[in-house]
């Protein structure tokens, strides 16, 4: 008498579907360090190849915060990763091999930076006025450092009009952030109010 087979194999087949399932459902790859060897491989991979870092791809990286502008000026927001750093510095290493760049920044340190050109009005006071706070898991984290000019969108090839707001750079120490949401929360002195969220999930 012939034995019937169930349709979906042993309990072991059945184990090893479900993990290769749960390895199929995970992001292809979320903000982490410090950078490993593998990590530093895969920015050496895709930052050789031809088309991998356009403007498709930098997209994870930069948002447009579109409730807080002035005219035609929008604010804009530009994530900076240690991977990301990693990427765009082999594109431009042609003869550079995956261990040569696993040498050149295996332990290496490193910064996060948050680049953001705030639009918000006319004649904006001098730089420091905005208030800026980045958060993840509820909490505020600190930058190490935060640079700030006056901001003024660009009139001609040879001129720009007057400041329209401030142009900030913050670096964090990567190690102080992780794979959870960031949020950045603006606060202009003329009373506006925007936020602009970043998933650490969905970039490297």
């Amino acid at each position: 008498m012939s034995r019937i087979r169930s349709p979906h194999g042993t309990p072991l087949l059945r184990l090893l579907a479900a993990g290769l399932g749960l390895l199929l459902a995970m992001p292809a790859g979320a903000y982490d360090f410090p950078l490993t060897s593998s990590a530093i491989r895969d920015a050496y991979f895709l930052g050789i190849r031809q088309g991998n870092l356009d403007a498709r791809f930098r997209a994870k990286y930069e948002r447009a915060v579109l409730e807080l502008k002035q005219g035609n000026c929008t604010t804009q927001i530009r994530i900076e990763t240690p991977f990301l750093q990693v990427a765009e510095s082999l594109s431009t290493m042609p003869n550079y091999s995956a261990q040569d760049a696993v040498k050149a920044f295996y332990e290496k340190p490193m910064v996060l930076r948050i680049f953001l050109d705030i639009c918000y009005m006319r004649e904006a006071p001098p730089p420091n006025s905005v208030r800026i706070r980045v958060l993840q898991n509820k909490k505020v984290v600190a930058p190490a450092s935060d640079t700030r000019t006056a901001f003024a969108e660009r009139f001609t090839e040879e001129s720009f009009l007057l400041p329209n707001g401030e142009k900030v750079v913050l670096e964090f120490n990567p190690q102080k952030i992780d794979s959870s949401t960031l949020t950045i929360w603006m606060d202009t002195p003329d009373g506006q109010h925007a936020e602009c969220v970043f998933d650490m999930q969905a970039i490297r």
